[in-house]
């Protein structure tokens, strides 16, 4: 049963998107990906139901909007690395009160990485399927395009007057190409006409969640079980990175290489990645 709700933090209020299934289900927290909303994963594509199909899989499913995203409150695209972890610890704080403790989480590129920490910083998360993560101490190793060693430079330079900069929009085409997103490239004009998307990010949210190691913990740290999906044609990030991120964690852990694949696997290719999903959340959950 689709459910809609509006959680709290810090005054901002915190759009749910949510599929039922029972009180004794367990409960997943979804995370969306850079620039986009729950709601996305739901219609973005004709027939591409992430959430109600994950739910049909025995789970109560919370798709979360960060806030500056999708119907989430906020200024657009401005936030910290610890705003978005008090975020999702909120979705957690509702998915304890309203189902159950068998709380796990799951995301899909930044939402992937985003997940991957919230586990670390909130122990109440039993179990994380990462599609895609990054080690946010350090994220040189995924920049792959050319104009990317320009922007470095330039971040670099910039970063000591961050708290001025908070106004100051970066495009989220400046990092990635919409055709290295998606294996069709005919369904980019469903991002292009959504009015939810989060276009830009501001200068401070940039440096925050990337390019401020010191407040990150390190990847060795992670206790809570993972299974990583990835395609194995991932532009942005390199089936290559993700096994060697993969051979630095001591959790319990899997690692899905998906042939063939590209960068959207929960819609292009959600036939495939539900039962991975759902197969690890029924073992660790």
């Amino acid at each position: 049963m689709l459910k809609l709700d509006t959680i709290d933090y810090h005054g901002i209020p915190l759009h749910l998107t949510i599929y039922e299934t029972g009180a004794d289900a367990p409960a997943l927290i979804f995370i969306h990906g850079m620039s986009m909303h729950a709601g996305g994963y739901i219609n973005t594509i004709p027939n591409a139901n992430f959430l109600g199909a994950l739910s049909e899989q025995g789970f109560t499913v919370i798709g979360l909007d960060l806030q500056g995203h999708g119907r989430s409150g906020g200024p657009r695209g401005l936030f910290t690395f610890h705003d978005l972890m008090g975020n999702i610890s909120r979705a957690v704080d509702y998915a304890v009160s309203n189902y159950n403790n068998r709380v796990g989480i799951t995301g899909s590129s930044m939402g992937g990485i985003l997940s991957f920490y919230a586990a670390i910083e909130d122990g109440r998360i039993r179990s994380v399927v990462c599609h895609n993560t990054v080690d946010l101490r350090n994220i040189q190793p995924i920049f792959y395009l050319k104009r990317h060693m320009v922007i470095l430079p330039i971040v670099r330079l910039l970063k000591p007057f961050t708290r001025f900069l908070t106004w100051l929009p970066i495009p989220i085409i400046a990092y990635i190409k919409l055709k290295d997103t998606f294996d069709k490239p005919g369904n980019i004009r469903f991002i292009i006409k959504d009015h939810l998307i989060t276009r830009t990010y501001r200068f401070s949210s940039w440096i925050s969640v990337f390019f401020n190691p010191i407040d990150k913990p390190a990847i060795e740290d992670a206790q809570t079980p993972v299974r990583i999906i990835e395609g194995e044609k991932d532009k942005i990030f390199s089936a290559g990175y993700i096994r060697g991120f993969y051979g630095r964690l001591r959790c319990p852990k899997d690692l899905v290489i998906i042939p063939g694949a590209g960068h959207m696997l929960l819609i292009e290719h959600m036939n495939i990645a539900v039962p991975l999903i759902a197969e690890w959340f029924k073992q660790t959950l």
